[in-house]
């Protein structure tokens, strides 16, 4: 059986993460999981299947920070603007009126700085 070859850093994609913070307007609680749902549901409707595809999104559930409600999307260079769109159409978690404010972008987790 042969080895899969690596691909090399030049022909790889390129990653930005997306720091998020969900405010709802009241103080109450919600489940991650409801957030995570509300997140893939807009951006399959805005999107389409094949949009998010491209997209190469994915939610950070380990990055989760659920005492300052604040969250990193992973995707690719080129989607940044479209993933930030499909976020603010999100404007309820079940009875709960939320809405997003995007604390940053940057090519590393660390160069975010949201601790």
């Amino acid at each position: 059986m042969k080895n899969l070859k690596i691909i090399p850093p030049t022909l790889r994609e390129k990653r930005r993460y997306i720091a998020f913070q969900v405010i709802p307007e009241e103080k109450e609680d919600f489940v991650y999981s409801d957030l995570e749902a509300a997140i893939w549901n807009v951006s399959l409707d805005f999107l389409g299947e094949l949009g998010v595809a491209k997209t190469s999104m994915w939610l950070l559930k380990e990055k989760w920070n659920p005492k300052k409600n604040i969250g990193i999307i992973r995707c690719n260079h080129k989607s940044t603007e479209k993933i930030i769109a499909s976020l603010g159409l999100i404007d309820r978690l079940g009875d709960t009126r939320i809405c997003f404010k995007i604390l940053g972008v940057s090519g590393t987790i660390k160069g975010l700085r949201i601790d």
